[in-house]
């Protein structure tokens, strides 16, 4: 009897000295910063241990020093902090950790990711004038046919990368001339980035040569006075029936909201030129505009609004496009 008891006394005591006991879990923990220095590690831990004590593990074995702010994110590690050249990036489970470290649990296989994430690196002189930024190209939109006559005008030019957004008029003549809106870039060791007017002639006999290629200064964009003839200098506004966007989502919505109080007019977004950052931003676009009526046919405009920082967007400016400045 007093044998059973004993044991029982035994079996009793390892349970609760068991059940004193944290379980163990293990954890991976890997690194890499701007220097292209990796590390790794697997760390048996504590359960219920937070990030930081995987952080403070990790140190033990490895140069990793850190810093936390007040909010227990990282801003630094091993001298490099965040910044415009880059920031630290925390992910548990491929999931972006945004919240106290100190306060994160691991669980048993968690995975944790420490990366540096360089920040892109700024292209000199890319169309910064008076500072206004020009947009990249956000799409094509040429007709098969508008595009076998691109392709034959550019295939000789050398040194500036052309990509065409569309045909903006067109003017009968011996022959047909286009033009295009293209964005341009150089092929230089510090590339320029610009919107251009190419002026396209296909004769009778289907030959292709270009006439005109000139730039559009988003400081200084040619526009003429309303008049009633919107076929100016024998040149027709294409209409694409297409709708169109801006190519990014912020101006699309902030020049939606800005047209709202604009009626009479249909105006159809054909690309973001350039956008200015002030307390907000300034947008400038090029439009077709057509009054709605079946008549009328359309015209190019350029549009300017400003969209504050509380998400409201004003109309600024709205004017007619001289094309006629840039096909001469």
């Amino acid at each position: 009897m007093k044998k059973i008891i004993t044991l029982l006394l035994v079996l009793m005591t390892a349970v609760v000295f068991a059940g004193c006991q944290k379980k163990q879990i293990v954890a991976m923990i890997n690194y890499s910063d701007p220097s292209e220095k990796s590390a790794g590690m697997q760390a048996e831990m504590k359960e219920k241990s937070t990030l930081k004590d995987l952080f403070d593990s990790f140190a033990q074995g490895e140069t990793f020093e850190y810093v936390l702010d007040d909010q227990g994110k990282v801003t630094a590690i091993n001298g490099y902090e965040n910044g415009e050249a880059g920031n630290w990036e925390v992910t548990l489970n491929g999931n972006v950790v945004d919240e106290d470290v100190t306060k994160v649990v691991l669980s048993d296989g968690d995975v944790c990711d420490v990366k540096y994430i360089a920040a892109a690196a700024p292209v000199a002189n890319t169309g910064l004038l008076g500072g206004w930024t020009i947009a990249d190209v956000s799409r094509t939109d040429l007709a098969d046919d508008e595009q076998e006559i691109w392709n034959k005008a550019v295939e000789s030019l050398l040194g500036v990368d052309y990509e065409p957004v569309t045909v903006l008029a067109t003017q009968v003549v011996s022959g047909t001339n286009y033009a295009f809106l293209a964005h341009a870039t150089t092929v230089t060791a510090e590339p320029v980035s610009k919107y251009v007017i190419m002026k396209v002639y296909k004769d009778l006999e289907g030959n292709v040569s270009v006439s005109s290629i000139n730039d559009i200064d988003v400081t200084d964009i040619k526009t003429r006075e309303d008049t009633d003839d919107n076929i100016v200098g024998g040149w027709e506004v294409t209409d694409t029936g297409k709708p169109g966007t801006l190519g990014s989502e912020e101006a699309q919505s902030s020049f939606d909201q800005a047209m709202e109080k604009y009626l009479g007019v249909a105006y159809n977004p054909i690309q973001l030129l350039a956008s200015q950052v002030v307390n907000g931003t300034n947008y400038i676009a090029m439009a077709r505009g057509k009054v709605m009526s079946v008549e009328d046919k359309p015209e190019l405009y350029i549009v300017r609004w400003y969209a504050d920082l509380n998400g409201n967007s004003e109309v600024t400016e709205v004017n007619k496009f001289d094309l006629n400045s840039y096909v001469d």
